[in-house]
């Protein structure tokens, strides 16, 4: 669990405005997975989600519009992880270059509103 104090909340909004980012926790409950199997199930789940756009006031449901890119999913991990919310657990060996396995850092989150 962490602890954070009004000053923080900001940084966390940040990170966790984004439905893409929800799923990407969610997905990591089961366990690490490498930035790869992430970009896989995004793509699939994009085929399934229907957006709701009155849920979003940002530019969130755009995402869900287009088809998802690498780069978008990186950049989604590199946001939830400046906060600690995922961490990097490993590189796993692969043909190209070695891949990243991310992994849920935090179980809870406890924001002091005094």
């Amino acid at each position: 669990m962490k602890e954070i104090n009004l000053d923080d909340i900001g940084d966390y909004i940040k990170a966790l405005h984004c439905g893409i980012r929800w799923q990407i926790i969610d997905f990591l409950k089961d366990g690490p997975k490498t930035s790869e199997e992430i970009f896989l199930y995004l793509k699939e789940l994009r085929k399934k989600i229907k957006i709701d756009k009155t849920q979003c006031k940002g530019g969130c449901h755009n995402e869900f519009k287009n088809e998802i890119k690498k780069q978008n999913v990186y950049y989604h991990l590199r946001e939830l992880e400046k906060v600690g919310i995922i961490i990097l657990e490993e590189y796993k060996p692969s043909e190209r270059a070695p891949e990243k396995v991310w992994k849920l850092n935090l179980e809870k989150l406890l924001i002091n509103f005094k």
